[in-house]
């Protein structure tokens, strides 16, 4: 069984990480969010599967 990884854990391990901030206004209260992208994923696999559920979504047009 691996030991959890602490928050200051992460923090270390992800430093040099690049990040985006984003400010949301919802029902008036203000949110930031930070994405941290640590190379985890395959960016082709993300992508294709954003494009295909966008896709589905879209209503048909003739």
């Amino acid at each position: 069984m691996q030991k959890k990884e602490t928050l200051a854990e992460k923090v270390e391990r992800y430093k040099d990480k690049p990040t985006d901030t984003a400010t949301y206004e919802i029902e008036g209260q203000t949110f930031i969010v930070t994405a941290h992208f640590v190379g985890e994923k395959n960016l082709d696999k993300v992508i294709y599967d954003h494009a295909f559920h966008r896709a589905m979504e879209e209503p048909e047009t003739a």
